[in-house]
């Protein structure tokens, strides 16, 4: 009769696992040739989702390579299923290159961007504390006649609005 392993047998297992991926983790990146290149592949739509989780992980751990990768990273943010984890690595970018950076990757991308779009760049603007950006965010939904977009528009103002309208003196 077979009895089933304990938690202990499961766990150490899982640690071990662990540990080989961080040692693989950080001999890819003291070793590849062209590691950027490499996680941008992985990065691509047809790559899978196995390579993107890789590669947003890897990047959460080591951001080194994440400026250059900005606008798969943008494009990614936008994602229902990998928005939060472009996010996290997007926040490791320092900010004197993310900021200018970021301005033309959203709103270049905002005239063909539907409310969805809208909705996760604002969430990612927030995120990364881009309050002047987000403002022009804002300024563009305005312009716009679809409803849905007009509603973000308003409720990122009621939210957010003190953080890039000039405050007004009483």
């Amino acid at each position: 009769m077979s009895t089933s392993p304990s938690a202990d047998d499961l766990w150490r297992p899982f640690v071990e696992a662990k540990r080989e991926t961080h040692r693989r983790q950080a001999e890819f990146y003291q070793h590849a040739q062209d590691r950027t290149e490499v996680l941008r592949a992985a990065l691509a739509t047809e790559a899978g989702a196995w390579n993107q989780g890789a590669v947003l992980d890897f990047l959460a751990a080591l951001p080194d390579d994440a400026p250059a990768l900005l606008p798969e990273l943008v494009g990614w943010s936008t994602s229902p299923q990998w928005a939060l984890a472009a996010r996290h690595v997007i926040d490791r970018v320092p900010r004197d290159r993310l900021l200018p950076a970021l301005e033309p990757l959203v709103l270049d991308r905002l005239d063909s961007a539907d409310g969805d779009d809208y909705q996760r760049f604002a969430e990612l603007l927030v995120h990364v504390g881009a309050w002047e950006l987000l403002g022009r965010l804002v300024t563009r939904a305005l312009t716009t006649d679809d409803p849905h977009i007009l509603d973000i528009a308003d409720d990122l103002t009621e939210s957010y609005g003190p953080m890039w309208l000039p405050r007004q003196d009483p």
